[in-house]
């Protein structure tokens, strides 16, 4: 009896001992785990503003370096004040453009080629509408029609739909063509304005630069005739054309 007692003793001895060598082991394992996960999460947290850092500051030298090129770009300080962005100003500089127009365009011939110095212009005092087809098949058979085309015309005269129809048969619909609105004092400017708005749902590469509504209130961006922009008004008309034609760069 006392022997089975001494027994029942020990055994509950060992038990205890057992369960603590547990118990102790387990502490000992969870509190070593949660200080791994703890240096891990301190490890990665790190990390993570490290890499903020590092973002930080790559954005801040690419700033310093856009605002140092800008700093040093003539033609984006010219063009800054009318709205195009520096991105624009750089993509246009690569742009192949062909440029046929009247008066109106030559008149700004020099910005034309500061902005786009890639350009073929092609622009003539007078010329109307019905003198394009034959011009642009010209410049077609002389491969120096590019696939951005800016066309000026309308403020000498309106046009049939064999003339437009055969100015853009011959551009074809890959190349994007880019209309300029008329602001002039004349009886038929509403009507080529009219018309350019129909023909731009008939062809869907033709895209219409509104110049007449950009232009409106500015008289003192025009010369006597309210045709003509003055030196004051070409860098306005210039940039109203580059950022239709660049509007998809930001």
């Amino acid at each position: 009896m006392h022997r089975q007692e001494t027994n029942s003793k020990k055994g509950l001895i060992w038990g205890i001992a057992i369960l603590a060598v547990v118990l102790l082991g387990g502490g000992i394992w969870f509190g070593v785990h949660q200080q791994a996960q703890a240096k891990a999460a301190a490890s990665s947290a790190s990390s993570s503003k490290a890499a903020v850092r590092s973002r930080a500051s790559a954005k801040k030298m690419r700033e310093a370096t856009q605002a140092s090129e800008k700093a040093k770009d003539p033609v984006y300080k010219d063009f800054a004040a009318d709205g195009l962005s520096f991105n624009q100003v750089q993509a246009a500089k690569q742009l192949d453009v062909t440029a046929v127009g009247d008066s109106v365009m030559l008149g700004s011939e020099y910005l034309y080629k500061e902005l786009f110095p890639k350009i073929y212009f092609d622009a003539g005092v007078s010329r109307q509408i019905y003198e394009a087809p034959d011009l642009f098949k010209s410049l077609a058979a002389s491969g120096k029609l590019a696939d951005t085309v800016i066309i000026g015309l309308g403020s000498n005269g309106t046009f049939t739909d064999a003339e437009f129809a055969s100015i853009m048969n011959t551009l074809g619909s890959k190349r994007q063509v880019y209309w300029i609105n008329v602001h002039a004092d004349t009886t038929w400017t509403d009507e080529v304005n009219r018309d350019l708005v129909s023909m731009s749902h008939r062809y869907q590469n033709l895209h219409i630069v509104d110049w007449h509504k950009a232009s409106e209130g500015h008289d003192d961006w025009f010369v006597a005739d309210k045709t003509h922009p003055t030196t004051e008004g070409q860098p306005h008309y210039v940039a109203t054309v580059a950022k239709a034609v660049l509007a998809k760069v930001k």
